[in-house]
């Protein structure tokens, strides 16, 4: 037991740790969190991995520092594999060491009469633990707030969440220097490929090569730094032809977190924190290539395994820890993943077999198709938008029943322009691709991403 402390306690000094590059944009996002911490007691920063969670927090906890008399107080727990060490590496933090009594008691005492901010960093692996020392610490030490980082809340009374988003993009074909320049995850790749290329800068012919890799990469910041570090040895086009098979094999600095050295890494660790069932919903997810809804994920994704009942528990835990991302557009509850989460997911069900893809995929465009033809019999208005989404997955799934009618002729087409929105249903797109875009390629507007 004293060496598992020796390795997971010896670093906590409690001091913010200091940037060793720069800090790109998020504003917005920087005065929102100071607001909420002023405001509130608990503070948690959520989202998928690598989407820059921890940098966020410890760059929001310098900026409040003048609020805390006692100071910030910095606690990193990625490193932590055994729970019971948790009110210990806590105490470090504060410099208390090891002395008579529980940790957590004695934490609480010294934190009593003081007014302090607390950052703990990285708690998914231990929410249930990091949950009772967190609600034990605020009743006992009313000056205490304490800044969390977590791929899922904690759900204890009183937390204010704060769902953070990947880095803006314009967005493939978006041109415009002035809109560029301000485009956060355009800044990110050009600085950190200054840094690893020398005399490497973004040029007018890169622009658009640049905007389109940090589209592809969902503007995820530790995808788009790992993408940056691939420039020694390849040039941008052959780093963005590379992404379409080598998503998660991209390696950066040796001396990260293990978690963060790759984007499968950075996955995997979400993926080792779902339960069983939550994994096969992933994976049976990944047939929706746009947003969708409950009913949707629950008759496709339903069956062989995962009873309909389970399906909404096994999606609000997906929800919870960051995996999909409510998305509601026109008054109803949608949902949604990144690509690189989407694209994780289908290597899962392709290890299934080709069989359980296959049935997957029928299953979606069954779905999809009823919502048509319920939607004729109905005369129902089915906006443009969606029946294109729906006939355009019906080509993708190569149904041999459709009959090749203009899109005119669909429900809602006479209404409106082609294209144009619209009330009504609103399926989004199922299926996978039936094959990988070229490198480069424009990605479809209106696909169920993401925007920073």
């Amino acid at each position: 037991m004293a060496v598992a402390r020796s390795a997971t306690l010896e670093r906590q000094t409690g001091r913010l740790p200091a940037g060793l590059t720069s800090f790109i944009g998020r504003k917005a996002e920087l005065d929102q969190i100071r607001r909420l911490v002023d405001g509130h007691r608990l503070v948690t920063l959520t989202g998928p991995g690598g989407v820059g969670k921890t940098r966020l927090a410890v760059r929001a906890a310098s900026l409040v520092r003048e609020m805390f008399d006692d100071g910030v107080h910095f606690v990193g727990l990625s490193g932590l594999t055994e729970p019971l060490l948790l009110a210990q590496t806590v105490s470090d933090a504060f410099g208390l060491g090891e002395r008579a009594g529980e940790p957590a008691a004695r934490l609480a005492d010294h934190l009593a009469d003081r007014v302090v901010l607390l950052v703990l960093d990285a708690c998914e692996h231990l929410v249930e633990e990091c949950a009772v020392l967190t609600e034990t610490l605020l009743r006992s030490a009313p000056g205490l707030r304490v800044l969390v980082t977590s791929r899922q809340p904690l759900d204890v009374m009183g937390e204010c969440t704060f769902t953070v988003a990947p880095l803006g993009r314009p967005g493939p074909g978006l041109d415009g220097d002035r809109g560029d320049e301000e485009c956060d995850s355009v800044k990110l790749f050009a600085e950190r490929a200054a840094a690893t290329v020398q005399g490497w800068t973004l040029t007018g012919g890169d622009r658009e090569t640049v905007i389109r890799l940090c589209d592809r990469l969902d503007g995820i910041p530790l995808a788009i730094e790992l993408a940056a570090v691939q420039l020694r040895a390849f040039s941008l086009d052959q780093v963005l032809g590379r992404i379409g098979t080598h998503l998660f094999q991209v390696r950066g600095r040796r001396t990260s977190l293990q978690r963060h050295q790759t984007l499968r890494a950075t996955v995997d660790w979400s993926h080792e924190l779902c339960s069983a069932e939550e994994r096969l919903l992933w994976a049976r997810l990944s047939v929706f290539a746009n947003d969708f809804d409950l009913d949707g994920a629950e008759h496709v994704c339903s069956g062989d395994g995962l009873a309909s009942e389970r399906v909404v528990e096994g999606l609000t835990g997906l929800v919870e820890k960051s995996i999909v991302q409510r998305a509601d557009r026109g008054g109803q509850v949608r949902y949604r993943m990144l690509d690189t989460l989407r694209e994780y997911g289908a290597e899962l069900l392709a290890a299934q077999g080709e069989r359980e893809v296959t049935r997957l995929r029928h299953r979606c465009f069954d779905w999809y198709a009823g919502l048509l033809r319920r939607a004729r019999a109905q005369g129902a208005a089915l906006d443009g938008q969606a029946a294109g989404s729906a006939r355009y997955d019906r080509r993708r799934l190569g149904d041999p029943a459709h009959d090749g009618r203009p899109d005119d002729d669909l429900p809602g087409r006479s209404r409106r322009r082609r294209g144009s929105p619209g009330p009504g249903l609103d399926p989004g797109s199922c299926g996978r691709r039936r094959g990988r875009r070229r490198a480069g390629a424009r990605r479809p507007r209106g696909r169920g991403i993401v925007r920073g």
